[in-house]
């Protein structure tokens, strides 16, 4: 069995205790005059601290027997407000164990199935055709980021392609894509900006990416960027950066996506 060790959390506004994985608590009042019933103030007070970091998965929560020692509230109510937690699917009662944290998130709390980002859909934003633009096509020497990524030493070729999508005169966004050169031979003689760069790992090298990781977030334009999409160095980007992964998980394609941020948004779909 693992052994529960003794540590300290915040507990609302007080202390907490953690001994041997039980959390004792010290000082905390419900309030008997507000709106809300005893059981429902008792179970935000947990809720808010096992959400918020208090607890951890596998920790002890206080028994019904203490919560009704601490709070001078009846059985009933401490039982109900542990009821709420266990409907959460935050706690578990076992046998000859106690209450258990099992889960720091709600099982009530809507999940992110799929989300998309998507162009602003503004007639007054560009006029003309939408194209890709080669700004730059070439190998170049892995630096740390990139063979970090791609799990390569460091000043391994890789092949490095950089474009901006327009539509007429207005850049929407800017893609970096690096690939271990060895990988995609020939690529630097074909023109990627009529070439979708997805056709060509599909017809030429037979290849799909199963698997990717993703991180969003936002940035400050860099000098080269802002003049790429004609924007003030500093101004906000969406900056999406990816790891494809082939059918064997090995990371191949390292890519970053900065897009200018008063041109899209992000649309998600939430399911419990």
């Amino acid at each position: 069995m693992r052994r529960l060790h003794a540590r300290h959390a915040s507990f609302g506004q007080k202390r907490v205790v953690l001994h041997m994985g039980i959390a004792i608590l010290q000082t905390r009042r419900l309030d008997p005059n507000s709106h809300e019933q005893l059981y429902y103030q008792l179970y935000d007070i947990l809720f808010q601290e096992i959400t918020g970091g208090s607890f951890s998965v596998g920790d002890l929560v206080p028994s019904e027997t203490r919560l009704v020692e601490e709070f001078g509230i009846s059985r009933e109510t401490a039982r109900k407000a542990m009821g709420m937690l266990v409907d959460d699917g935050l706690v578990e009662r076992r046998r000859g164990v106690g209450s258990v944290v099992v889960a720091t998130r709600p099982k009530t709390a809507l999940n992110w199935t799929n989300s998309s980002l998507r162009l602003s859909d503004d007639p007054s934003i560009g006029v003309g055709k939408v194209e890709k633009r080669v700004l730059d096509a070439g190998v170049v020497l892995a630096d740390p980021k990139a063979s970090g990524a791609l799990n390569l030493p460091l000043d391994t070729p890789l092949f490095r392609l950089d474009r901006v999508r327009c539509k007429g005169e207005t850049p929407y966004y800017r893609e970096t894509i690096l690939l271990e050169a060895n990988y995609v031979p020939g690529a630097t003689e074909r023109d990627f900006s009529n070439e979708s760069l997805r056709a060509y790992y599909k017809n030429v090298l037979h290849v799909t990416w199963p698997r990717a990781t993703q991180v969003m977030k936002s940035v400050g334009a860099d000098e080269e960027t802002a003049r790429v999409l004609h924007v003030e160095k500093g101004f906000p980007l969406l900056e999406i950066t990816r790891v494809s992964f082939d059918e064997r998980g090995i990371p191949r394609e390292f890519g970053v996506w900065r897009y200018r941020s008063n041109l899209y948004y992000l649309e998600m779909s939430l399911v419990k």
